[in-house]
């Protein structure tokens, strides 16, 4: 599995859903508190609408996000001594002591990896580097570079030990990549800052991840937009309804290239080595979790329709949405009408029909 790099450079495209706006009427009695800034390789936007907001508050939490982002980037030219690069760098040699950040994320990404029956794999960092997609050194591999990086990637080989707080690649060319995974846990650690500090009326959009904390001033549910997944189309095909809750959404036009005329996204099946192919054109996971939104969307996708939906349902508390090269829409269950399809170009579809009910 590959997910969405996390620090890499950003493109227009990336920004995968768009907060609807327009609804406001009874809002708040001063306007809201808005910053964007550059992070995590994306355009993060936290907007708080309570009439009190703590001073400084954007300050701390952008810093916090920082914080994460020098420690897990893999990113060797803007944070060259991170502690992912640093237990890369040490695989095959001896076991390398990290933050408790560092720690947990790791954790929970060999959590999840084994959740995902390692379709999300979080030492798939061979393969990320082969691939080398939204940087400069993008390209297509060769077979035998592929061949020669699946068999480095197993997360059940991945040493953690919690007394002293270390990470361990057995072997020498293992490498972790928490891409799918640390932008997930940076909003998460966001939103529980701002809710710290006393803010209940906040959206958090981290080029897509979006994080939505507390009601609207008006006391409703926010309106989340989902993107149109067709490339140039533009606009919002679906509304969803939120409230603290993490809505993330993972499409083959997020990050590519193209070379000879083929195009290339990030997403890639480990056991293909290749981007994975489906009729699946963007997956969407909402949970409260936001670390298991950002795993989910991804893994969702790499597996497709019947076995995405599957996976999903599988796991308590966690809500997706399915879009198809055709246009179909599937949706889970549990959405109800916090979903409301506004595209005509595209249909609602029974997941009883994918899972043969």
């Amino acid at each position: 599995m590959l997910g969405k790099p996390l620090f890499a450079r950003p493109r227009a495209f990336f920004l995968l859903l768009a907060l609807v706006l327009a609804l406001l009427g009874g809002c708040a009695r001063r306007p809201p508190l808005r910053e964007t800034r550059l992070v995590l390789g994306t355009s993060a936007t936290i907007t708080i609408y309570d009439d009190r907001v703590p001073r400084g508050i954007m300050e701390r939490v952008f810093d916090r996000v920082v914080e994460i982002e020098s420690l897990m980037s893999s990113n060797a030219s803007n944070w060259p001594d991170s502690e992912v690069l640093t237990i890369n760098r040490a695989a095959g040699r001896h076991p390398v002591a990290v933050s408790e950040d560092t720690f947990e994320v790791v954790e929970r990404g060999i959590r999840y990896s084994s959740l995902t029956n390692g379709v999300f794999d979080i030492s798939v960092g061979p393969l990320v580097s082969l691939w080398g997609v939204g940087t400069p050194r993008e390209r297509v591999p060769t077979m035998d570079e592929i061949l020669a990086a699946i068999p480095l990637i197993d997360f059940s080989r991945v040493e953690i030990d919690p007394e002293q707080r270390t990470v361990f690649l057995p072997d020498e060319g293992m490498a972790i990549d928490v891409g799918g995974i640390a932008k997930g846990f940076a909003v998460q650690e966001a939103a529980e800052l701002l809710r710290s500090e006393g803010v209940t009326r906040a959206v958090l959009d981290f080029g897509g991840d979006v994080y939505t904390v507390g009601r609207r001033p008006d006391n409703n549910l926010w309106r989340i937009g989902l993107q149109s997944p067709e490339a140039g189309r533009g606009g919002i095909i679906a509304v969803i309804e939120s409230s603290n809750t993490s809505v993330v959404t993972s499409g083959a036009y997020e990050r590519f290239f193209i070379q000879d005329g083929v195009r290339y996204h990030h997403m890639i099946d480990i056991s293909t080595g290749f981007p994975a192919r489906s009729e699946v054109v963007s997956v969407t996971a909402i949970a409260e979790n936001a670390t298991l939104s950002d795993v989910l969307s991804t893994a969702g996708f790499i597996l497709g329709l019947q076995e995405g939906i599957e996976l999903f349902m599988r796991i308590p508390d966690v809500e997706g949405i399915f879009v198809t090269e055709d246009r179909r829409v599937f949706v889970t269950d549990g959405l109800g009408e916090r979903f409301r399809l506004t595209d005509p170009e595209f249909r609602l579809a029974s997941i009883e029909s994918v899972l043969g009910r």
